[in-house]
């Protein structure tokens, strides 16, 4: 125990082994990994640790337990390894998502596979003495060569998977890729033979990197899914079936007394439903004037079954962009939820500058309704397109959503962006 080498040792093994177990604990505790993605992991981290503690095992107890028969036990323990190795690399394939070239990767484990256990019969790999010296046959590095295609596919699948990501994580596949690598290589330039290779230990420190960098793609694609999610909402929110069935039942009545206006009805129906699922799948900003002439559509045909509202547009400013579904969604509750039943019921949209900040003002002279109210309301799940469009406000442009109502006065909005 007092040997520097020893303690060095025992050091280096337990780093490896407390990193294999606090990637082992995030998995399991990872919310975002999949089940066969987890015990993929697991593989890894039992197969990185077989990998750490079996050649100093047989350099410890070789002669105790393998003394019957050494060269068998020290072939078999050396044809596992370099199996288990090409596994390993296959498994981070699958971890990354890769699920292309299936049949072919299979044959690759295979036939490494096959090779290395021909060292049973005849030394093509390599051969071990009676002694236990060991010598490399003319496939030697056949090995080598089926674990440098497996990491060619990971690099390259890897790229091609997540190329639509931010472009620095895309290299960190090639980077694993090349300390691995690098570690192979001095393993075979320097002629000794340490208790715990330059490979083994590469190999568990990349099983660390590749599960954060992993981890940062799961996170990704659940938020992905959640903001596909979130658009399925405000589609559901803002494509109303009641309006869908209403402004066909508008323009079904349109077409027995006034053909023309049906027409038009049904060029701007058509119009509405485009820009608003190209607006779901705009993740970007928009310019303001676009998401005005949105508006003006939805409004014309709302005015064709309520002739009685008034839609006013003050446009000052329209040099600024917003997210999409803005201004029209709170036209639409202004109209639905407030001046419909009105006799001469008032909508007003105003844009404008105030300092640096560009303004968009939307008002009626509806019913009104208590925004404290509201606000409980929204954390419990209601009002959702409302709810969606002061996040995407906030989230996406820095800027602030504020409302103001008096019951039986109506309701003001104003939704500033930062210039």
């Amino acid at each position: 125990m007092n040997d520097p080498n020893t303690q060095t040792i025992m050091v280096l093994n337990l780093a490896l082994i407390a990193q294999l177990v606090g990637v082992s604990l995030a998995v399991m505790l990872d919310p975002y990994i999949k089940k066969e993605n987890r015990y993929r992991v697991y593989a890894i981290v039992a197969i990185v640790a077989f990998l750490i503690f079996e050649p100093q095992f047989s350099i410890d107890f070789a002669d105790v337990f393998y003394k019957n028969n050494l060269p068998f036990w020290l072939t078999l323990t050396t044809s596992v390894s370099y199996v288990l190795r090409a596994i390993t690399l296959y498994l981070f394939i699958r971890l990354s998502g890769i699920n292309w070239g299936k049949k072919f990767l299979y044959g690759v484990l295979i036939v490494n596979a096959a090779i290395c256990f021909t060292a049973f019969f005849k030394p093509w790999v390599f051969a071990f003495a009676e002694d236990g010296s060991w010598c490399r046959g003319p496939l030697g590095y056949e090995p080598f060569i089926a674990s440098a295609i497996l990491i060619v596919v990971l690099v390259v699948g890897a790229y091609k998977r997540y190329k639509g990501h931010r472009r620095a994580e895309n290299f960190v596949p090639l980077v694993i890729s090349l300390f691995v690598v690098g570690a192979v290589y001095l393993d075979l330039s320097m002629n000794f033979g340490p208790r715990v290779s330059f490979l083994t230990v590469a190999m568990a420190e990349s099983t660390v990197f590749f599960y954060i960098w992993l981890h940062l793609q799961f996170v990704r694609e659940h938020e992905d899914a959640l903001k596909a999610e979130q658009r399925i909402r405000i589609m559901m929110s803002q494509i109303q079936p009641h309006f869908l069935f209403n402004a066909l039942s508008t323009i079904q009545a349109l077409t027995e007394t006034d053909p023309e206006r049906a027409s038009k009805v049904i060029e701007e129906f058509a119009m509405y439903l485009r820009q608003n699922i190209h607006s779901l799948n705009q993740e970007s900003l928009i310019p303001v004037k676009k998401e005005i002439e949105h508006t003006r559509v939805y409004s014309d045909i709302e005015q064709v079954r309520f002739p009685s509202i008034r839609i006013d547009y003050d446009i000052e400013d329209e040099d600024f962009m917003i997210p999409p579904l803005t201004i029209q969604p709170m036209v639409e509750n202004a109209i639905r939820h407030g001046v419909r039943g009105n006799k001469h019921g008032w909508v007003s949209v105003d844009t404008y500058r105030d300092g640096d900040d560009h303004v968009i003002s939307i008002r009626d002279n509806g019913t009104g309704f208590d925004v404290d109210e509201m606000i409980e309301a929204t954390k419990n799940g209601d009002h959702i397109g409302l709810r969606n469009v002061r996040d995407r406000v906030i989230n996406m442009t820095g800027g602030t959503f504020s409302i103001e109502s008096v019951i039986g006065e109506g309701t003001s909005i104003t939704i500033k962006i930062p210039g």
